[in-house]
């Protein structure tokens, strides 16, 4: 059994956001197992039998002494369209898994793609993703993610985006929302309306 998990980008032969990842399970296993590990995420992980021109997903579970790993080609399929909902005891501070709750929220988007989960009044995640919005001048995400994304960790540390509290109200702030995760990087290209989010 490998309770934790991280999914990382690999294009062009390279491992995207490497540092950012090695940094969150470093983090996610002193708080799973109260110790420091033993060894590193990327621990006999070789690229060399990968299509160069191609994308994947490296999923490497994890437990107190190991990892498992996994490539499987992988294609952009970005959530466009998000159903609001309110959960306030959600939690999912490291990648579990264990994913239930988040599973039983998901299955509540009706014929949208995706939800946008609210916790205690507060924008939090998609069901996968962090999210950021814009309204024309800056770009910010929410103060308040279920999970700190390593794509999310990095457009912070560089500047191009900032957090706020952002309330459920707020959202008629904005102009426009994307959606990001470690597959899937910020592009100034795909900014999608932010009336494709439905209101509970």
């Amino acid at each position: 059994m490998y309770p934790l998990f991280e999914s990382v980008c690999i294009e062009n032969s390279q491992i995207k956001n490497a540092d950012y990842h090695e940094a969150r399970f470093r983090r996610s296993y002193m708080r799973q197992y109260k110790t420091h590990p033993t060894y590193s995420l990327f621990d006999g992980i070789l690229l060399t039998n990968l299509e160069h021109d191609l994308k994947y997903k490296l999923r490497i579970g994890y437990k107190q002494n190991g990892t498992r790993f996994s490539f499987s080609e992988y294609e952009n399929n970005i959530p466009t369209s998000l159903q609001l909902l309110s959960d306030d005891t959600i939690s999912y501070p490291v990648k579990r898994n264990n994913r239930k709750k988040l599973n039983q929220l998901f299955k509540q988007r009706g014929n949208l793609h995706d939800v946008l989960i609210v916790k205690n009044g507060l924008i939090t995640d998609a069901s996968y993703s962090n999210i950021l919005f814009s309204d024309g001048r800056q770009i910010v995400t929410p103060s308040t993610p279920l999970l700190e994304g390593t794509c999310r960790a990095r457009l912070l540390d560089e500047n191009k985006v900032t957090e706020k509290r952002i309330a459920a109200a707020d959202l008629s702030n904005f102009e426009s929302f994307q959606l990001i995760n470690a597959l899937n990087d910020f592009d100034a290209n795909r900014w999608v309306p932010v009336s494709n989010i439905q209101r509970e």
